[in-house]
């Protein structure tokens, strides 16, 4: 019975065209990173030849090298993802916001001789899936109730619906991923530093979708009940319900390390490489189907689940370069990540039917490609007040040799910071990116244009003692 069922499952996900979550490549491109520290992210994340704070474990750990002094970090963030569809003509706004936790942790140097030896520990959030889309249109000419009822029905039953009428579709997608961090530095020779952070990493997407075609002028208003012809005649529907909730647990280790050179007081330039990763994920389902009637007082339901379906995919090499440079109280950075995307494979079967690795990995070699991020970040120091303000850019190009439904993206960053005391340190940091792309699924086959903004506002908290 659970084969039979993922084998429906698999059927309406393909016609929903929303693969993307557990059957296709594109799980690796899922939601947003922004990466942590809200003085890192004001920047542009150009944080990479920085790295003088707690948010070196993520940015470049050979960082943690640079601290003289125990440092305790917590930081919140509040994300708002809007997006404005326009579909069959009609525009409707869909919205999402969450509040979490971004980062706590603590450094802490161990007294040496000469050099420096440091640690850190700390729990993140890297990544967030936060997504809404809101449509509505009336649809003349097609209607995904014809061809979703025939798998479930069986051969005995037809129907002439074929259009006409009212298409609703919402979907809420929310989550993150989230890594817990060990990591530590240490000075091998005079202003050279090494650094590595090994990170267990864990998450959550959860993904609903409801659709509901309606006839909403009452067309389709005939008894379906033929039995001369043979077979039932479905066409006295009321309204079509087609809900589905998709979860994904990810799951998986990474290794990252980083090297720091400080040329001179001015200057300073690093490098990391975050080795293949390779991802684990359990994902349950359920939908229900529910058909209404105008003849009828019964509805027709149709409940389907499934759990334990498990699969594993591997990120590719990821390498980046940066310095910075300092003059008098202006600080300037920059850095440069490729990842070749092409390198990036499926380690098990799909779990689509009939898709097997070799299928989905083929696919990738021949649709993604590699990828250079760019990161420039400014940061001024007012003496007068003591407070920092900064300002930054980065750009997260689609790995997709076609960018139509997975765009390039890019952001803008802005931040401030204000010294309390000499050991305490409060930081503000904004990223705010916008996109545009069109999408088509076969529930509504129309296409839809969205016009997406992102923004998440990064508050940290920062104690050296």
């Amino acid at each position: 019975m659970q084969g039979k069922s993922l084998f429906i499952l698999t059927i309406m996900i393909a016609l929903a065209g929303v693969t993307t979550l557990f059957a296709q490549e594109e799980i690796f491109f899922l939601g947003e990173e922004t990466g942590i520290g809200a003085r890192a992210m004001g920047m542009g994340g150009a944080f990479l030849g920085v790295a003088d704070d707690y948010s070196a474990i993520y940015w470049n750990p050979a960082g943690l090298g640079q601290l003289r002094r125990m440092e305790m970090n917590i930081g919140f963030s509040h994300n708002k993802y809007a997006n404005n569809a326009t579909f069959l003509a009609t525009d409707m706004k869909g919205e999402t916001s969450f509040t979490r936790l971004n980062s706590i942790g603590f450094v802490f140097p161990v007294p040496t001789y000469q050099g420096s030896l440091v640690f850190g520990v700390g729990y993140n959030k890297i990544r967030d899936f936060d997504t809404a889309l809101e449509i509505t249109g009336f649809n003349k000419d097609y209607t995904a109730y014809a061809d979703n009822v025939m798998p479930i029905w069986g051969d005995e039953y037809a129907t002439d619906i074929y259009g006409d009428l009212q298409q609703d579709e919402s979907i809420i997608e929310e989550g993150s991923l989230n890594q817990f961090t060990l990591s530590g530095a240490l000075e091998v020779q005079k202003n050279v530093m090494l650094g590595a952070s090994l990170n267990f990493i864990g998450g959550k997407d959860d993904y609903n979708l409801k659709f509901i075609e309606s006839d909403i002028y009452d067309y389709y208003n005939t008894p379906p009940y033929d039995d001369s012809l043979g077979y039932r005649i479905l066409s006295d529907l009321n309204n079509w319900v087609f809900d589905q909730s998709i979860v994904s647990d990810f799951s998986a280790a990474s290794l990252k390390m980083g090297v720091l050179y400080q040329m001179n007081r001015a200057i300073r330039l690093g490098a990391t490489v975050v080795f293949p990763t390779q991802y684990s994920i359990n994902e349950s389902w359920s939908q229900t189907i529910t058909e209404t009637y105008d003849l009828a007082d019964e509805q027709y339901v149709d409940e389907q689940s499934g759990e334990g379906i498990k699969y594993k995919f591997v990120e590719p090499y990821a390498l980046a370069v940066g310095g910075s440079f300092k003059l008098i109280n202006i600080l300037l950075s920059g850095s440069v990540e490729f990842k070749d995307w092409t390198q990036a494979k499926f380690k098990t079967d799909a779990p689509s039917y009939g898709v097997s690795k070799a299928d989905i990995n083929s696919k990738i070699k021949k649709e993604l490609q590699s990828v250079t991020r760019i990161r420039l970040g400014a940061e001024v120091y007012v003496p007068v007040i003591k407070a920092r303000v900064r300002a930054g850019y980065y750009n997260d190009p689609s790995a997709y040799k076609y960018t139509n439904v997975t765009p390039d993206k890019e952001y803008l960053t802005a931040g401030a910071s204000l010294m309390l005391d000499k050991q305490v340190m409060v930081d503000f940091g904004l990223t705010h990116g916008s996109w545009e792309r069109e999408t088509t699924d076969n529930l509504t086959y129309s296409p839809t244009l969205e016009k997406v903004t992102f923004n998440k506002l990064v508050g940290t908290l920062s104690i050296r003692f």
